[in-house]
Parts: C-alpha cells; sequence; structure tokens
C-alpha cells in the first residue's frame, strides 16, 4: 500500500510505502517549518501501525530545516520496542547538517535507500 501526501504547490511531497513490516517514508522538495508538520502527520499514521523498521529516505529533499531534525529525533524516541529507524541522506543538503549538530551518534544513516532496505533484510533474514 502506498499513501502520499502533497504539500503546496509542489514544495514537499512525502509517499508511504510498505515492504512486509518495514515502512519507508520518501520526501522529496523542502523540509521545512511549513511542511515538516505534514510530514510529521504521515510518519504518525504509519507509526501507529507498528512498523518493525522505519526508513524515511531524504534522498531528494531539496532543503532541510532544524525542523526536520528534530522531527527525526521525535520520530526515534516514538518508535516503539525493538522497531528502528534509518534515515537515507547523502550530501550537503541532508547528512551534512546532521553531522554538524551530532545526530549521527543518535540515528542510524545510510546512503542510499537500498543500503538501507539491505540492513532489514539481514536483519529479517
Amino acid at each position: 500500500m502506498t499513501q502520499q501526501f502533497v504539500s503546496g504547490p509542489s514544495s514537499l511531497v512525502c509517499t508511504e510505502t510498505w515492504h512486509a513490516t518495514t515502512v519507508v517514508i520518501s520526501c522529496s522538495g523542502v523540509v521545512d517549518m511549513l511542511t515538516a508538520p505534514h510530514m510529521g502527520q504521515l510518519i504518525a499514521t504509519a507509526l501507529d501501525k507498528r512498523p518493525s523498521v522505519m526508513i524515511i529516505d531524504l534522498t531528494e529533499t531539496t532543503m532541510f530545516a532544524s525542523c526536520g531534525m528534530s522531527l527525526l529525533v521525535e520520530t526515534q524516541e516514538k518508535l516503539s520496542g525493538d522497531a528502528s529507524l534509518i534515515v537515507v541522506a547523502d550530501g550537503p543538503i541532508t547528512r551534512r547538517p546532521l553531522e554538524l549538530v551530532g545526530l549521527t551518534a543518535f540515528l542510524t544513516l545510510r546512503s542510499t535507500l537500498a543500503e538501507a532496505l539491505g540492513d532489514v533484510s539481514v536483519d529479517e533474514g
């Protein structure tokens, strides 16, 4: 099942895709104080379904503000039991800010969605 959220005139598009008990939230566009609450609603809806792994893919994100980083921390804290969060981020727009504020010590980061999904199949296999 795929669910999609579009905020404003193409400023943020988020999709939710399930692979068994793993949910992938893919976001493209701008994550800022106007769009992060909508992204948070999609994440909350997915968390209600109790995924074993949540992957947030920021590969196509063109701007990533501090409220987006806060949302990742909140998501990590809301995960139940042994569920895990993997963030797909690479480059100066997404990964570099996470490194600069020290969130790489708290969050699991991968450079590609394929790498993140590979981690999941190893864990589930």
